[in-house]
């Protein structure tokens, strides 16, 4: 019998990217739905079990649901003789104390104890996501309606740093058509019909809509996100080596360039201060800096930035500085 779309996809993709290295460990993200059980079941139909691992969390956001999930993780763990390392979080009450969304804090909160999880193991890990190109279309969708340059429009990666997704050229149909060939069991979050939650209106309301209309939609958006994502890296490049020249700060230099390498530039500068934070700079704070360069320092002589970043001009230069004192700074991000 032939191979289903999914495993073409990834397999592919995994080549492509060289996701999985000879003698790494590999972390699955296995919340029991759909697309992290056919991912868990991929992994282990492919690469050595011993090298995979998995971690759930129980964001207890459902209660008794919630609880039924982390035990279906830990059961179907144990059928596939797979290591699996569990964490309750109550979400809700985190996202309230540092005022954030519930899908932001329990991202956050999922990633840093994946991150944890890996250190535990040791050696080489990739941490295994099963985000789809369905999941890539939404992020478009929702990076595009809230306004963003091209680091938005990139959509998801398939790599960033230790972190895979081997299943993000592959659609949900994709998943549910392996699940079924495969007899892969799997829960149903209830909260994913909830459209109070943005993520779960663009993807009842916007993203099924553009299907019925759009033949291959998130193959389509997933091709553009690659060009996107090439593009963004070759100005990263041409940045870097900007940055790297002994005048790439001047502000006469910076101010000659054409916009795009100039903005670039700026990005790169900062990501360069704000390290080893990994934000990027929002549009209009490229637009407050590139005011600076028109004034040549003379009013405003500085600007705050996200991630306790200053940027002022001296001696003909932008410099940027991070403020490590955050409590006695007086900083606002």
């Amino acid at each position: 019998m032939g191979l289903t779309n999914l495993e073409t996809k990834a397999k592919k993709l995994i080549k492509e990217y060289n996701m999985v290295e000879n003698g790494g460990n590999i972390l699955v993200a296995f919340s029991g739905g759909s697309d992290s059980s056919a991912l868990l079941f991929f992994l282990t139909e492919n690469y050595p079990r011993e090298k995979i691992c998995a971690a759930h969390m129980n964001h207890m956001i459902r209660g008794v649901d919630a609880d039924s999930d982390e035990k279906f993780a830990v059961e179907t763990c144990g059928k596939y003789n797979v290591k699996i390392f569990t964490e309750r979080k109550n979400i809700p009450e985190i996202a309230k104390e540092s005022k954030k969304s519930i899908e932001e804090a329990a991202r956050d909160e999922r990633y840093d104890f994946f991150r944890r999880v890996a250190g535990i193991i040791g050696g080489s890990v990739k941490i295994a996501t099963a985000h789809t190109a369905s999941d890539n279309t939404e992020t478009v969708i929702f990076n595009l309606s809230r306004g963003c340059g091209l680091n938005g429009l990139c959509g998801i990666a398939p790599v960033n740093k230790n972190i895979i997704r081997p299943f993000l050229s592959c659609s949900k149909e994709d998943i549910l058509e392996y699940c079924e060939k495969n007899n892969i069991a799997y829960v149903e979050d209830k909260t994913n019909a909830d459209e109070n939650y943005t993520r779960n209106f663009i993807r009842g309301s916007i993203a099924s809509k553009l299907k019925e209309r759009f033949n291959n939609l998130d193959e389509n958006i997933f091709k553009t996100t690659e060009i996107i994502r090439d593009t963004v890296c070759f100005h990263d490049l041409c940045a870097e080596n900007i940055v790297n020249r002994s005048n790439g700060a001047d502000i006469d230099f910076l101010a000659a360039q054409h916009k795009p390498v100039r903005r670039a530039v700026i990005a790169k500068l900062y990501e360069n201060a704000v390290f080893p934070d990994a934000r990027k700079l929002e549009y209009r704070h490229v637009l407050y800096v590139e005011g600076l360069l028109k004034t040549n320092g003379v009013r405003p002589r500085s600007i705050d930035l996200p991630g306790f970043v200053t940027v002022s001009a001296k001696s003909g230069k932008l410099v940027f500085e991070k403020i490590t004192d955050k409590k006695t700074s007086g900083y606002r991000a």
